[in-house]
């Protein structure tokens, strides 16, 4: 190599490489939309402009550009985040609206069941022939009819509660 052009290299090729190199890394990315089409003889072609006329194209489209900033990745994370808390917040709320509604139907299959029992209890009060009446405590005792009229007025007070679902 000519001495004259070695001695130049080191201080000049480093500048130019660094200044090659700045300038490749700042030009802005260039997203245009890319066109595949096929001519007349069956050669596919991709090309950024538009197809000549009369042949149809189809448009390819690049990858996404980066994120801006920390800063917009943050404010995505932050609604993603927020979308998440109200699809949670929504599921919590169905199933307390669903518990809600077993509670209800539990309570329905009762005060059927004490509807039932307490028609059953009117039936026999109003037969007239109770002469005995078991207690709770096991104990068999004479209604009078004072004690029955008590009863079926109690009975009906049930059936009113029980019955009017």
């Amino acid at each position: 190599m000519n001495p004259y052009i070695a001695s130049l290299l080191p201080g000049r090729l480093l500048p130019t490489v660094a200044l090659i190199i700045v300038t490749v890394l700042l030009q802005p990315p260039v997203f245009a939309d890319i066109y595949k089409w096929t001519d007349d003889s069956g050669e596919v072609h991709y090309t950024q402009a538009p197809p000549p006329v009369g042949i149809t194209a189809q448009t390819i489209e690049g990858a996404p550009p980066p994120a801006e900033s920390k800063k917009a990745i943050l404010a995505d994370q932050q609604k993603l985040q927020q979308q998440l808390d109200a699809v949670e917040e929504s599921r919590y709320e169905q199933k307390k609206q669903d518990v809600i509604e077993e509670q209800r139907q539990e309570i329905a299959k009762i005060d059927k069941e004490n509807c039932i029992t307490a028609q059953g209890n009117l039936a026999k009060l109003q037969q007239g022939g109770i002469k005995r009446y078991l207690t709770p405590e096991g104990e068999v005792i004479r209604l009078t009819e004072e004690d029955r009229q008590q009863r079926i007025s109690e009975t009906n007070e049930q059936i009113e509660k029980y019955c009017s679902h």
